[in-house]
């Protein structure tokens, strides 16, 4: 049997972000630039191939998902545009051919 009473238990308050002090963010690595000529070639052709690559990248993806930033309104958008001008022409010749 308990000696005492039951204390009553504390109200409980929302969560809160810690406000204490964060670790500050670690700094990146340092990078070198190259000093001989060929190599500061080397690093240019690669930053070249390296942004077509993106490109291409995104443009695959793009016409695949169809929300990314290089296409203008969605996949859905794009598709019934396509399909209105596909019917445009359906139309056009539907209309040359009885003459």
């Amino acid at each position: 049997m308990p000696q005492a009473g039951l204390k009553k238990r504390e109200k409980t308050s929302k969560v809160k972000k810690p406000t204490g002090k964060i670790a500050p963010k670690r700094a990146a690595p340092r990078k070198i630039a190259p000093r001989r000529k060929s190599a500061q070639r080397d690093v240019e052709i690669a930053k070249r191939h390296q942004a077509a690559l993106t490109a291409t990248t995104e443009k695959l993806l793009a016409s695949r998902v169809g929300h990314l930033e290089i296409l203008k309104g969605n996949r859905r958008e794009i598709e019934k545009k396509n399909k209105e001008e596909e019917e445009k022409k359906k139309k056009k010749a539907a209309n040359a051919q009885p003459k």
